[in-house]
């Protein structure tokens, strides 16, 4: 856990926080697709050794699980849980602040593709997620991805239950408004802006999760760039990467970033195709 000392800089963030909380105790958290933990493992330490979060989820590692590195994170005093699958998907848990009640998949939607591992950290229920993409619109895979959305709302209310602190973060592989893609018209009725996804997508807002990056990121703040066509130096991205929050969850939110500047300073050839994105949450109770 990282204890910040810094005041709270200008009169925005003072809007949102109560006027006397001046001083606080931080957890950083980052979800971060890297498209291959074996080829992104020096961008995966760099990122430890520069940014030391203090929660790092990870997803599509495409490592079975006793293949995966742990000793990159052990090394650096993270404890990790690993939900691995060779060649394919794969999601990882590393904590600073110890992992409880580990769950690696859920139900069996899954069909032996490793997309969901949860764990508490400090108190807080974190559910790291990779959903399917979809591939097209009228594929087997984007029925899949309904099917694994729908179980996924059926299996999710018994957690918020258990903890009212709980996050679903990860690549969640849908934009949901116009703002999260740069170019609503030629993605409409595709996978990751479908109408059928965005009625997931707010299905999981009525079990009461909140969206909680939106209000501290810009219009255009995209977490995904194609590696075709240029995308990334055209900033042709999406963003499909999030975290939902309960809402203790995005009431103790106090940040949240797309690390564009940090991927952007290294080899965008040989980096993932997502951006590491980073919340910042209050851990001290809000009096007076």
């Amino acid at each position: 856990m990282v204890t910040t000392y810094k005041r709270l800089p200008g009169h925005v963030k003072l809007r949102k926080l109560k006027r006397n909380l001046l001083w606080e105790r931080a957890m950083r958290i980052v979800t971060w697709n890297v498209n291959s933990l074996k080829a992104r493992q020096p961008f995966v330490e760099a990122y430890l050794d520069e940014q030391s979060p203090d929660v790092l989820c990870l997803q599509e590692l495409k490592l079975q699980t006793d293949k995966v590195p742990t000793e990159i994170f052990e090394a650096r005093g993270y404890d990790v849980a690993v939900h691995g699958q060779k060649q394919w998907n794969g999601v990882l848990i590393a904590s600073k602040l110890g992992l409880q009640d580990v769950l690696c998949g859920f139900n069996d939607i899954e069909q032996g593709q490793s997309r969901l591992i949860a764990a508490t950290v400090g108190g807080i229920r974190l559910v790291n997620v990779y959903c399917p993409q979809g591939q097209s619109a009228q594929s087997d895979k984007f029925a899949y991805k309904l099917r694994f959305y729908d179980e996924l709302l059926r299996w999710l209310p018994g957690e918020l239950q258990a903890n009212s602190t709980t996050a679903l973060l990860g690549d969640l592989n849908i934009a949901r408004e116009a703002r999260d893609i740069f170019d609503e018209r030629r993605f409409a009725g595709q996978p990751s802006y479908h109408p059928k996804e965005h009625e997931r997508w707010d299905a999981l807002l009525d079990l009461g999760l909140v969206d909680v990056c939106k209000p501290w990121l810009a219009p255009g703040s995209y977490t995904f760039w194609d590696y075709r066509g240029g995308s990334w130096q055209r900033d042709l991205g999406m963003r499909i990467d999030h975290v939902l929050g309960s809402a203790n969850f995005a009431a103790r939110c106090r940040d949240a970033r797309v690390v564009r500047q940090w991927r952007k300073d290294r080899d965008a050839d040989k980096a993932s195709d997502h951006a590491p994105l980073e919340i910042t949450l209050s851990t001290n109770e809000l009096k007076g």
